[in-house]
């Protein structure tokens, strides 16, 4: 299996706190957030390589931080882009890094993914089910769930229904970008794009291939964060720290 950080956007409603930083470097109770999804990752033993997918303007900040990790297995892929305006979107990259990295199955996650539980059982249902499985998060709020993509399962946790940022949401369940695809799932975003498919937006990439194939839902344990805007980065701060505090007690 290979794993693909896409960690190539420009975080542009964080204004200064992005400009020169990229959002999966930023810190979150002392250290970048891409170190905590590492750290969830570093137990699965079937994945061979972890790509960061990011763009040419911050290849370098990625390569420091690399060169005093302790990870293993972590390369840099950038692309050519530096500024919003240029970059190929988030689904092209999926599709060129599968090109270059040959796997069975890959598991896709954003950079900015703050969570608290582990990934054990999401991979157990990837392998019990044999297709693509995501990760959902209840967001328990409405009003809060129209900002994200909002889901129905059915009984077996089929998706039935996704709709990215619904003005009416029917569900508080929204999905997160933590994706486990098979490799000919994942192959089937060259059909997406050629269909006229936002080549930028994952989630829209989940909506579609719902229709075409099986996708399970996977209610992620624990807590998960957004971190979009300035406010919601300083939410997630004091409630990480207040996690942390409670978890050591």
């Amino acid at each position: 299996m290979i794993a693909i950080i896409l960690a190539g956007g420009f975080a542009v409603r964080l204004g200064h706190l992005a400009r020169n930083t990229p959002k999966p470097l930023l810190k979150v109770g002392g250290k970048p957030i891409i170190d905590h999804i590492l750290d969830k990752l570093k137990d699965q033993g079937e994945i061979e390589k972890v790509v960061v997918a990011t763009s040419t303007r911050f290849e370098q900040q990625f390569k420091d931080w690399l060169s005093q990790s302790r990870y293993p297995k972590v390369c840099i892929r950038p692309e050519v882009s530096k500024s919003d305006k240029d970059k190929p979107g988030a689904i092209k990259s999926l599709s060129d890094v599968m090109e270059e990295f040959d796997s069975d199955s890959y598991l896709i996650i954003a950079g900015d993914n703050l969570f608290t539980s582990d990934l054990k059982d999401f991979f157990q249902r990837f392998r019990d089910k044999n297709h693509a499985v995501i990760a959902i998060h209840d967001v328990k709020q409405r009003e809060l769930a129209k900002e994200f993509s909002v889901l129905e399962i059915d009984a077996d946790g089929r998706i039935i229904t996704f709709q990215e940022k619904p003005e009416q949401p029917r569900t508080t369940l929204i999905g997160t970008c933590i994706y486990l695809l098979p490799k000919k799932s994942l192959r089937r975003t060259d059909e997406y794009l050629k269909e006229g498919g936002n080549p930028d937006s994952p989630g829209y990439f989940v909506q579609w291939l719902s229709k075409k194939e099986p996708v399970d839902g996977y209610l992620l344990p624990g807590e998960w964060w957004d971190i979009g805007t300035p406010e919601s980065y300083k939410e997630a701060l004091k409630a990480f720290n207040n996690y942390e505090k409670t978890c050591t007690r």
